[in-house]
């Protein structure tokens, strides 16, 4: 099994130029999403491949980012996943970035700057697995994220804030991490966003000055209307966390992840969480594409 596979403009390679302006400044974008292998034409799909592209490109539009077009990332995309299937792989993590491209030092850059389109190949991790991994423990998380109307809900190379997030558990303990803003508001965890259920009802906070607006969450709010009364976006904090009548944290990779403690506090897991998951798993609903 291929440990990586990386299609950097198209051609099957591993450096980038050290003037990359990712590298330099963390100035693009990314998507990670999952992908897998069909015996039928065209031999494979993405899960929720349109809403991913719709917004890495909208991204790149509003950073002004020169966009790469939808026939090159569409051509890039299928090369790379038939070399992985090639190779022997049936599924996987497809990642993609788009930098600004390569230039001189200096925050200001070149309008005509052409992009750098790197696409990456992970296999499936054990976090991924939902028969691995059934339910999760979460820690509450000491540092903020950074307040920026502009950024947020975008999956900007700013990532500094999750690095330093990420690394204040020990991942024996905790799966995931729940990340406050100054108020004591829940915002999101540290690579998922939180649900929960209170009354029939499905409650998620709102993104307003941070965070990532998921496309799982984005999911899940289009989709799981028939499970609950009502759906919202709110500020809730966390004492409201821990009254839930149950809790799942979500993902493009885990998909949905019951919460069964928060530190050392027990969480109730109701039965509609896994019939979520199941909805989930089931293709017929993923818009693979």
């Amino acid at each position: 099994m291929i440990n990586y596979l990386s299609l950097i403009n198209g051609k099957f390679k591993k450096e980038i130029c050290v003037l990359d302006r990712g590298l330099a400044y963390g100035d693009g974008v990314f998507e990670t999403m999952r992908w897998h292998s069909f015996d039928k034409n065209p031999g494979f799909g993405v899960e929720f491949w349109a809403m991913h592209l719709d917004r890495m490109l909208s991204s790149c539009k509003l950073l002004r980012i020169n966009q790469p077009s939808e026939k090159i990332i569409n051509f890039y995309r299928k090369k790379i996943i038939l070399k992985a299937i090639k190779l022997g792989m049936k599924s996987g993590i497809l990642k993609i970035l788009v930098t600004r491209g390569s230039g001189g030092r200096g925050y200001k850059f070149d309008d005509k700057i052409i992009p750098n389109i790197i696409f990456l190949i992970f296999p499936m991790s054990e976090q991924s697995n939902q028969k691995t991994i059934k339910s999760v423990n979460l820690k509450v998380c000491k540092r903020k994220l950074s307040k920026n109307l502009f950024f947020s809900g975008m999956k900007h190379l700013n990532r500094l804030d999750s690095v330093m997030i990420r690394n204040e558990w020990d991942e024996k303990n905790f799966f995931e991490g729940i990340i406050t803003d100054e108020n004591n508001h829940v915002l999101e965890g540290s690579m998922t966003n939180i649900f929960l259920i209170k009354n029939k009802d499905l409650i998620t906070p709102k993104i307003e000055y941070y965070g990532i607006n998921g496309i799982m969450r984005k999911v899940v709010l289009k989709k799981f209307g028939r499970f609950f009364q009502n759906i919202k976006e709110t500020k809730f904090n966390l004492d409201f966390l821990m009254s839930a009548d149950g809790i799942f944290i979500c993902n493009s990779l885990i998909k949905i992840k019951p919460v069964e403690k928060i530190e050392n506090k027990k969480i109730k897991v109701p039965k509609i969480i896994f019939k979520l998951q199941k909805f989930l798993e089931d293709t017929s609903n993923l818009e693979i594409t």
